[in-house]
């Protein structure tokens, strides 16, 4: 192979990845079991290079070819299910991408549970998903939370260092102090916190509010890595800007020279 084709090669999984067959760890056990073929040869080594531009992959007999990365991010409403598939759910996520024409492949970088809103990150990029999606890369999720009270500096305090849920330690980056909540909005009584999480599961910061005494009216993720929810109205989605691209993909780079932090999963 010439240094010219070398260069426009990539490894089998990350080709996997980039055509949205999921993570990264479940395109390897694709691979591994057999199922990915290229130039009519199964394919088991996960270090094999492949050429977009001339090798002939499948996955199950199905021909692959790698899609135009594109990049997203979408205000979640309230009520709707961020699910690719669920048949007890009056609209999902899923639902709003057809309407919205936006290309088959396209996922989100996490969740959002029913009730809560906000930014999605959405693209076909398996690569950039599977960072965005794992604690040990380290992007922070920011989340304005409305409480029924305000709290007082001793449950913050206990809120700082972390409440104990089913045996787990859920503990946030930070917490601070926002306000209480304008007397004409939706909500006409409460107060506001901005949590950050990297480390996390799913729906922690509503368990951790209630192990703590707090019931939560509203949750909103603002921002996720350097992409903020900026303007974005609840069900409006955006190609990223330019600018925003550039940092997400900057910060991507740079886990890549430093070696991962430690954490669990996050929502």
């Amino acid at each position: 192979m010439s240094s010219k084709e070398e260069a426009s090669s990539m490894r089998l999984n990350r080709f996997l990845a980039r055509c949205g067959l999921g993570s990264r760890r479940h395109v390897e056990e694709l691979i591994l079991k057999g199922r990915v073929s290229v130039n009519n040869s199964i394919c088991r080594e996960l270090a094999t290079l492949v050429n977009p531009s001339k090798d002939i992959v499948t996955v199950d007999g199905k021909f692959l070819r790698l899609p135009a990365l594109v990049y997203y991010k979408f205000y979640k409403p309230r009520g709707i299910v961020c699910s690719m598939s669920d048949p007890h759910a009056n609209e999902t996520l899923a639902t709003i991408l057809k309407r919205e024409n936006i290309p088959q492949g396209v996922v989100p970088a996490g969740r959002l549970d029913k009730e809560s809103e906000g930014l999605l990150i959405l693209t076909n990029d398996g690569e950039l998903l599977h960072k965005l999606m794992h604690p040990s890369y380290g992007f922070k999720k920011v989340y304005r939370v409305l409480l029924d009270r305000r709290p007082s500096e001793k449950l913050l305090s206990l809120l700082r260092k972390g409440v104990v849920v089913e045996g787990y330690r859920m503990k946030p980056v930070k917490i601070t102090r926002m306000g209480p909540q304008p007397k004409d909005e939706e909500n006409p009584e409460g107060y506001w916190l901005e949590v950050v999480l990297i480390e996390g599961r799913k729906r922690e910061i509503r368990y951790m509010m209630r192990e703590a005494g707090f019931k939560v009216l509203r949750l909103v993720r603002i921002a996720h890595g350097p992409v903020n929810v900026g303007t974005l109205k609840p069900g409006e989605i955006r190609v990223l800007e330019e600018g925003e691209l550039t940092s997400l993909l900057s910060q991507v780079r740079n886990t890549n020279e430093k070696r991962p932090v430690k954490g669990g999963a996050a929502r």
